[in-house]
Formats: C-alpha cells, structure tokens, sequence
C-alpha cells in the first residue's frame, strides 16, 4: 500500500526525514519567520555556513541576475533580493541538491517553470518578480517529497502517467490517493512559506482556488504549460494540462506577448541550467 497521507504529513513535520533541510537551513527558515529578524542576523547565520553561502553568491553574480556590480557579501545579497527570496533561494538549492542527480528531468522542468515566471512577472509589472522566480523553482517540490518518501510507489505512479497518457496529479491520486500540489501545500505549511509563494505551489493547477494570491498561482500555472511547451526538462507525464481561462484572461497577455516571453527566456534557461548545475555540485 502507497504512503498514506496522515503517515507523509507526519514525515513531512518530521523535517529531518527529509535530506532537503540541513540544521543551517532550518534555522535559517526560522529566522526569516522572526519578527526581529534582520539582515545582519540572517547574514551571519548563512555566512557561517561557507558551502552554503558560497552557492547563494555564485548564484547573485551570475548573469542570471544581471546585477551591475559584484556582490561581495551575503548581506548585500538579502538587502538586494529581500528575505523571501533568499529563503526560497537557500531552500531551492538544498532541495535540488539530491534533485538534480536524481530526477534532471523534473530539475530541469521546475527551471524553465521558475525562468519563464520571471519573465512574465516582469512582462505583467509585477512587484518582485524574483520571488515569483522561486515560486516557480519550487513549484513541483510535493513531487520531490514524494519520490524521496515513496520512491517506488512513485516510480509507478509516473508508469501509470505514461501508460494511460494522463496528467501526473490523476496518476499520483490513482497510486497515493493524493496528489504532489497537496503534498507542496503541507510542506508550505511546515516550512513557514509567504503566503503568496504557497498558494503558487499549492494551487498551480487551480489557480481560482488561491486563498490570497490568484495571480502569482495563474502565472506559475502558464509558466508550467509553456516550459512543457518549449521541451524544457520532465514534468513526469506526456500530457499538456488544462489552463484555468478565467485566470488566464486576468493576466492580459496577448499571444505576441507571450512570444516574445518565450524568446526573452530561451538564453535565461540555459543559463539557469549551467548556473544551478554548478551551485548543486559540491564545492
């Protein structure tokens, strides 16, 4: 019998079941969650951390983030991208560590998810286009708990995907009874995400079911059925899934526009790839 839900939701609080939360990085959540908190405090913490801090400014300087100027310390790296973001940042690379040995397919899809966001953030003048960026990385992590909890029991819920040509969540519920944006809406829960990178990974399917920010959701929702469009990585099924066109049509895109995101995000991809390549790599 497949991993049921109250046994994941258990393993899921049980944060050092998972590989994806070193100590540092738990702490770290923590701290961004304080009322307190403050740059100097969150830089320390990670600054402590030399692989850690390490990947986080590799990450900063690379042209993926066409900052002007060298960023030499991982405080002017908070006070440039903000608390969320470095979260979702220090969270994506922890998680991707086993991610992208394991799953490249997906890793790479979640990239694309995460670049394409972007740009349609920036496209839409969308306040803080970079955490939309995160949410977009982090958009299939229900999936990457998951296969680490119940990995056979998810290698044949991506068989059955492939074999009945259906979209992943209908797989996932026929072998789980639950499905991986369920599983990414308790780990938001866990983790203390921001409301509005939860609802993106929690209802990015459905994006009219978001408590607080449907249109974060909608944009990862398009982000996701263009990156499948573009061949960018594995979703984990050969299907296209249904867009919400109520939400859709909120976002005001044109089909020029949406062509010239794709061409805008086609060299930002490769350099993701080369750039999270590196950063998961042991230093």
């Amino acid at each position: 019998m497949a991993l049921s839900a109250e046994r994941l939701r258990r393993e899921i609080q049980d944060l050092s079941n998972l590989p994806t939360l070193p100590g540092v990085v738990q702490v770290i959540v923590s701290m961004v969650e304080e009322e307190n908190s403050n740059v100097q405090k969150i830089g320390d913490c990670i600054a402590r951390d030399q692989v850690l801090s390490a990947k986080l400014l590799r990450m900063v300087n690379s042209p993926f983030y066409g900052f002007p100027g060298r960023i030499s310390s991982v405080k002017h790296a908070l006070v440039l991208l903000g608390f969320n973001v470095v979260k979702g940042l220090v969270l994506s690379t922890t998680v991707f560590d086993a991610l992208a040995q394991n799953i490249r397919g997906l890793w790479e899809h979640s990239l694309g998810v995460a670049v394409l966001s972007r740009r349609i953030a920036k496209e839409l003048n969308v306040r803080e286009p970079d955490e939309i960026m995160v949410s977009g990385l982090l958009h299939d992590l229900g999936k990457v708990v998951m296969a680490y909890l119940a990995k056979s029991d998810y290698d044949a819920a991506l068989d059955v995907a492939q074999l009945k040509h259906c979209h992943i969540v209908e797989a996932e519920k026929e072998i789980f009874g639950y499905h991986h944006a369920m599983v990414a809406g308790w780990v938001a829960e866990y983790w203390h995400l921001p409301q509005r990178l939860s609802d993106a990974i929690t209802y990015h399917h459905h994006p009219d079911r978001a408590k607080q920010s449907p249109g974060t959701a909608a944009i990862v929702q398009l982000a996701d059925i263009l990156a499948r469009g573009m061949g960018y990585g594995n979703a984990g099924d050969p299907t296209m899934p249904p867009i919400e066109h109520k939400e859709f049509r909120a976002l005001g895109l044109s089909f020029e526009r949406i062509d010239g995101i794709l061409q805008g995000a086609e060299q930002e991809f490769f350099q993701g790839v080369n750039l999270f390549a590196n950063s998961t790599a042991p230093l």
